[in-house]
């Protein structure tokens, strides 16, 4: 799909803000789809717009993002606000950074990398569906894994635009995946037994279309519910779409939180998650989801300093 059409315009982004650290982060997690190319300080990715595939290029002077947006008609007043929300959101406008910097002076793993990492804000990209595809594809899978079942399932199922000289391949829509026999998933993209899981979960959420920014407007144990709901989400894969107080920890980011914050490498890791989960949460509080984030992505500069056993 060529898209044509461009739109501009600008975001200011509240200060401490780094454009390159929030939109393509040091663990390598994708602003938008594993499929968005980052190059001289500029992000070409794509979104939907109440499902109108839309390509942005994007590219900051400080805390000033300019956005090239390009569809194939132009866009309605409405879906042009409402583009700009999302985008803002995506790129952690609504984040408190400075009050999580002053939290964290407070904690010696994240003084250190807050310092390491400034500027770097989050984002909740509003984008349900491609999250419940993430989440359950890093289910119980080795990271190579899921990656190649991510390549797979955006190479015979995304949608490619194309636009300024460059491709991009959007996730893709839960009606799409909704109609599929679950052996098609299995076989062109080598999903296993999580093909079924990923046809219910896209059943349903094409009959119960949710948006995680209306979700930050309500009690975080009511959004966990309403996400839990969607087959083959639980509260771990929840915590990824949408943490908040509840750090998303699996059996290798438990034994990297032991290693910090006990100086204990767990003897049996999956049988410690949740107790270190509600450790990290009573630590934490709310600011749990910025904490976890923020160590995932300066791990390699904290094992120059912690013996971190899964990184050597």
């Amino acid at each position: 799909m060529h898209l044509r059409h461009a739109g501009a315009f600008t975001l200011t982004i509240p200060e401490p803000f780094d454009f390159t650290l929030t939109v393509a982060k040091p663990a390598g997690w994708p602003w938008s789809t594993p499929k968005e190319v980052f190059e001289n300080n500029t992000l070409w990715t794509g979104v939907r717009i109440r499902d109108i595939p839309v390509g942005l290029v994007m590219n900051a002077k400080k805390n000033h993002v300019s956005v090239r947006a390009y569809t194939v008609s132009p866009l309605e007043k409405e879906e042009r606000d409402d583009l700009r929300d999302m985008i803002g959101a995506g790129l952690g406008a609504d984040e408190d950074l400075t009050g999580f910097y002053r939290f964290a002076q407070d904690d010696p793993v994240l003084k250190k990398v807050t310092a390491d990492l400034a500027g770097m804000r989050i984002g909740l990209l509003d984008d349900v569906f491609g999250g419940v595809i993430l989440a359950i594809l890093l289910q119980m899978a080795p990271i190579g894994r899921s990656e190649q079942m991510m390549d797979k399932v955006l190479e015979h199922f995304g949608t490619t635009v194309s636009f300024d000289g460059k491709e991009v391949i959007l996730w893709p829509r839960a009606e799409e995946i909704a109609a599929l026999d679950p052996a098609i998933l299995r076989k062109e993209a080598v999903l296993g037994y999580r093909a079924e899981r990923l046809v219910k979960a896209a059943q349903y959420s094409a009959a119960h279309p949710i948006s995680l920014r209306q979700l930050a407007t309500i009690p975080e144990d009511e959004a966990m519910k309403v996400l839990t709901a969607i087959p083959g989400i639980g509260r771990y894969s929840a915590a990824i779409l949408f943490g908040q107080s509840t750090p998303p920890i699996d059996a290798w980011s438990v034994v990297i939180m032991s290693e910090l914050y006990e100086g204990k490498t767990p003897e049996n890791s999956r049988s410690e998650i949740e107790r270190v989960q509600q450790a990290l949460s009573e630590r934490w509080g709310t600011w749990s989801w910025l904490a976890f984030a923020y160590i995932l992505n300066d791990i390699p500069t904290l094992a120059e300093i912690y013996p971190l056993s899964r990184v050597r």
